[in-house]
């Protein structure tokens, strides 16, 4: 009997922990393969619980960001110039460590695979 609070307790704890959230915070270098070719950015992300912002830099400016993570599952966006309208960029992929893979989607072009690693963390 005196064992089965401890059980519980165990399992409350290592759920827990499988919820948490995962800390993405940093400089990233995120590269993806769309139908129009390989793009690559570079990503700064700032982390307030699950609530992403930051910005993307390409060969064509500074982008803002903004996204969420659950658990390990990330998705941002971002909005660029393209042929005289706005694009949005949509990444959603799945962050193991400094590293994340997943897809990215371009407008109405078509989507991709995507991976990024993690350059630096924000101090």
């Amino acid at each position: 009997m005196k064992c089965v609070p401890l059980v519980l307790l165990s399992v409350v704890f290592v759920s827990s922990l499988a919820v948490a959230q995962v800390d993405v915070a940093g400089n990233w270098r995120v590269e993806f393969v769309v139908p129009t070719g390989e793009m690559a950015v570079n990503m700064t992300i700032n982390q307030k619980g699950s609530t992403l912002s930051g910005h993307v830099i390409n060969e064509d400016g500074q982008f803002p960001l903004q996204g969420r993570i659950v658990e390990n599952q990330i998705t941002a966006e971002w909005t660029v110039p393209e042929q005289g309208e706005q694009m949005k960029i949509t990444m959603k992929g799945i962050v193991n460590g400094e590293e994340i893979t997943g897809t990215a989607r371009l407008g109405n072009v078509g989507e991709g695979s995507l991976s990024a690693h993690r350059v630096s963390r924000n101090p």
